[in-house]
């Protein structure tokens, strides 16, 4: 049955699978293809952020649901309770949320201004480009990569 067809100056695309939903990414050097079914992800325990075997939900703050090792969530969780010991007390350069020397922001989440090691900045960075790598898969990405080739009808 055809559903749905999607254009633009670079390419086509048609899907023709019942019950799927299609989601063209485009930026100027890569196209990907997500297709998902929602009846999938409604059967997973925790929904479409439900962690593959051996990950959980970091919960750096509310709804922070990016899959990463239980002790990487137990450090986020230590983080959490030193909040206050490692702010700047009465601010600084950067306002309010200065941190002491030897901590930076550990910008989990844009807003997040909690005082980590720069260690624990870059886990977080990973963990954050490995987010969809980590969680079961409730769909089929397909990446093209940097390459481009229109589609004519």
């Amino acid at each position: 049955m055809y559903i749905q067809k999607l254009s633009a100056s670079l390419f086509s695309a048609t899907t023709l699978l019942t019950g799927t939903t299609l989601a063209v990414l485009v930026s100027s050097t890569t196209l990907s293809l997500v297709f998902g079914n929602s009846a999938q992800a409604q059967g997973l325990p925790y929904g479409p952020d439900t962690c593959r075997q051996g990950y959980v939900w970091r919960e750096a703050v509310p709804n922070d649901h990016v899959c990463v090792t239980p002790q990487t969530r137990s450090q986020a969780a230590i983080d959490n309770s030193q909040v206050a010991n490692r702010i700047q007390p009465g601010g600084g350069l950067y306002g309010p949320f200065t941190c002491r020397q030897g901590y930076v922001w550990r910008k989990a989440v844009p807003n997040d201004y909690v005082c980590v090691t720069p260690e624990t900045r870059s886990q977080a960075a990973i963990d954050n480009s490995q987010a969809n790598n980590r969680r079961v898969s409730s769909g089929v990405i397909i990446d093209y990569g940097t390459q481009l080739n229109p589609v004519h009808d």
